[in-house]
């Protein structure tokens, strides 16, 4: 039962989350007007708000004027599901699965922010600097120190690709706001952590670019955005970051 209503409080929040990536860029209000279809304003009923299953009984077409909804309203529901369901199974009934439950739901709203119009909020930065005070406020002196050196260190790597890609490429190799996220990641996840889920983010780029460039999918000049794979590597190093950690030490190692 504990398993259901993670998943369904998930849903719920997966189906606020699609508000929030749709009106938040648009600098509209996340509460006013209520939801509506963006073609006709026809205002969404309840029962055509339920998720995932409003989706499916509605053949994935508004009841009043027969739009296609978008299928990323039942992704973001579903993948937010997953998160919280993840974080449930990593956490347990603690507060860490609330904090970082919530975090993931952010990760996902800022990676589809980033996707539709290469924007990651500055807002949303800061919001997601929170779990990383919890984590002090709970932790000691070392929690600290290790979040302070991923904050300035990992947003200096990331400073330094984008200014040197710069010169190297003849043109922006990578958005400040990713700088910014970076340090971000640094400060929730602490520099160990941080290196390995950025080293993650850039491995999960070069496998999806290694399929979606050959296949002409994307061209090697087309601007894509490298949030939503910082966005995978952060909640990769939520989930067994410290896990890698150790494997490493002791495969390669033998501490």
């Amino acid at each position: 039962m504990i398993t259901f209503f993670v998943i369904l409080f998930g849903l719920l929040i997966g189906s606020f989350l699609n508000v929030v990536i749709y009106r938040f860029p648009r600098g509209e209000s996340i509460a006013f007007p209520p939801s509506h279809c963006t073609n006709c304003d026809h205002k969404i009923k309840p029962w055509e708000n339920i998720p995932l299953l409003s989706y499916v009984f509605l053949r994935g077409k508004c009841s009043s004027c027969k739009t296609s909804i978008s299928w990323r309203y039942p992704l973001v529901e579903s993948l937010t599901a997953l998160v919280f369901y993840l974080s449930y199974l990593k956490f347990g009934l603690t507060w860490d699965l609330p904090v970082f439950a919530l975090f993931g739901g952010l990760l996902i709203a800022m990676a589809f922010i980033d996707i539709d119009h290469l924007i990651i909020p500055d807002s949303m930065v800061i919001i997601g600097l929170l779990p990383g005070f919890y984590l002090w406020l709970g932790g000691n002196s070392h929690i600290l120190t290790t979040q302070f050196f991923g904050f300035v260190g990992l947003g200096a790597i990331f400073w330094a690709i984008r200014y040197f890609g710069e010169i190297v490429f003849k043109k922006e190799a990578m958005g400040f706001g990713d700088v910014k996220f970076a340090a971000m990641a640094g400060w929730v996840l602490g520099w160990e952590v941080g290196l390995v889920s950025m080293f993650l983010a850039f491995l999960s780029a070069t496998l999806l670019f290694a399929v979606l460039i050959p296949t002409g999918v994307i061209n090697r000049k087309q601007q894509v955005p490298f949030g939503p794979f910082i966005c995978i590597g952060i909640w990769l190093g939520v989930l067994g970051g410290r896990e890698i950690i150790d494997w490493y030490l002791t495969f390669f190692l033998g501490v």
